[in-house]
C-alpha cells in the first residue's frame, strides 16, 4: 500500500492477511501448549483468538493506524494463564525459547503501573515466529506475521474481565470514594496473588524436606496429605505392593482420627506381618487412600464403621481381602449397612441369606 489508505484498501489487506492469522493462531496455541506440558509448566489455559474483520478495521479507526502492517500486532492474539506467579515468569522464558520477541514493543504491565499503582496487571508479549521456524514447510507464508501473548494469573485475569465488562462499571473516572475503595480490594486481589505463590514455594519444601526422610524418620511426622502419600509410597516399597499415585481426601483424616491417628508412627503400628500377607495374597491394585483404609478396616472393622463413611463401593480384590479376616455376613451386614455396594456384582443382603 501507498499513499493514503482508504478503508476499503484496509478491507483488502486484511482480506488476504486474516486466513493466514487463523493459522498462526492455532498454531502458536499448539507449539505453547505442547512445550509447557514438555516441561511440566501447569497452566490453567492456552487459547487463542484472531481478530474479525469488522474488529481489525475499528482498531484501525479508533487507533488511527496509518500503518496498521506495522502497528496492527494483535489480530493473532494469545492468552495463557497460570495458576500462580512464578508459573508466569516460567512461560515468559518458554516464549523466548519457542518465539522472537520484539522486546521494545513487549512490557510487563506490572512494572508500567508502578509501585504506587494498583490495576490491570499481566505479562506482553509481541511475538514472530523466528527464522529457524518461519522457513519450515509447516509455517509457509507465517513467518513474517506478528502476534501477541499475554501471560497472567487466574486472579489477575479475573479482575482484568471484571475491569473490563461494562456491566460492572469498574472503569475509569469514578467517584473518589468510590475507586478508593476499588484500589484497595484489588491491591488485596495482588496480595492473595502473592501469598498463593508463597504457599505453594512452602508446600514445594515441605514435599522435598518429608521425601527426603526415611521410613523411621518420618515415624514422628504429624499425619497429613504429603506425608500419607510419602509414608505409603516407602510402604509399597518396602513391601512389593501395587499401589500407585492419588489424592488424599479430607475425609481419610476424620477416619484416621476416630483410630486416634496422629502421627505416621501411629498408623504404621497398625501393620502387622497378617496385615501384608492378607493384603498381598488378594493382589490389590489401590491408591493411597484406599490402603489405608483396607488397612484400617483390617485393624478393626467395627471401629471404622463406628462413624460415618463417605465411600459408596468397594472393589472385589480388597473385599476377599477383608473376607479373610471377618465373616461374610458381617461384612454384607456392614456394607449393607453404610450403602457400600461390591463393584461388579449385586451381592445379596442379609436377608437373602
Amino acid at each position: 500500500m501507498s499513499g493514503k489508505r482508504t478503508t476499503e484498501d484496509h478491507r483488502q489487506w486484511l482480506t488476504e492477511r486474516l486466513p493466514r492469522h487463523d493459522r498462526l493462531t492455532r498454531s502458536v496455541v499448539s507449539l505453547l501448549q505442547n512445550m509447557l506440558i514438555e516441561k511440566s509448566v501447569d497452566f490453567l489455559s492456552v487459547s487463542g483468538r484472531t481478530k474479525s474483520l469488522d474488529g481489525a478495521l475499528e482498531k484501525i479507526r479508533r487507533k488511527k493506524y496509518s500503518n496498521p502492517e506495522e502497528r496492527l500486532t494483535d489480530l493473532s492474539g494469545i492468552r495463557v494463564i497460570t495458576y500462580l506467579e512464578s508459573q508466569v515468569s516460567q512461560v515468559e522464558t518458554i516464549i523466548r525459547i519457542l518465539f522472537a520477541v520484539d522486546e521494545a514493543n513487549s512490557l510487563d504491565r506490572s512494572s508500567v503501573l508502578g509501585s504506587d499503582k494498583i490495576g490491570y496487571r499481566s505479562a506482553h508479549f509481541v511475538c514472530s515466529l523466528g527464522t529457524t521456524r518461519e522457513k519450515l514447510p509447516e509455517y509457509d507464508s507465517l513467518g513474517n506475521l506478528k502476534f501477541e501473548i499475554q501471560v497472567r494469573t487466574v486472579l489477575q485475569h479475573a479482575w482484568a474481565e471484571l475491569a473490563h465488562d461494562r456491566s460492572f462499571k469498574f472503569g475509569p473516572g469514578l467517584p473518589p470514594t468510590i475507586q478508593r475503595k476499588l484500589n484497595l480490594y484489588s491491591g488485596m486481589l495482588e496480595i492473595v496473588d502473592g501469598a498463593f505463590d508463597s504457599i505453594a514455594k512452602e508446600i514445594d519444601n515441605y514435599a522435598q524436606e518429608i521425601n527426603a526422610k526415611s521410613l523411621r524418620q518420618i515415624s514422628a511426622v504429624e499425619v497429613n496429605s504429603i506425608s500419607l502419600s510419602r509414608y505409603v509410597q516407602q510402604i509399597s516399597d518396602k513391601y512389593e505392593l501395587d499401589i500407585r499415585e492419588g489424592e488424599i481426601p479430607a475425609e481419610l483424616f476424620v477416619e484416621l482420627e476416630r483410630f486416634g491417628i496422629q502421627t505416621i508412627g501411629d498408623l504404621d503400628k497398625l501393620i502387622t506381618a497378617e496385615t501384608i500377607k492378607l493384603y498381598k495374597s488378594a493382589r490389590i491394585q489401590d491408591t493411597p487412600v484406599g490402603f489405608i483404609r483396607q488397612l484400617l478396616m483390617l485393624h478393626d472393622i467395627d471401629k471404622y464403621f463406628s462413624g460415618p463413611v463417605r465411600w459408596a463401593a468397594i472393589d472385589t480384590d480388597s473385599y476377599e481381602c477383608l473376607k479373610e479376616k471377618y465373616p461374610e455376613r458381617k461384612l454384607r451386614n456392614l456394607f449393607h449397612e453404610n450403602s457400600i455396594s461390591l463393584e461388579a456384582d449385586d451381592y445379596p443382603r442379609d436377608e437373602e441369606f
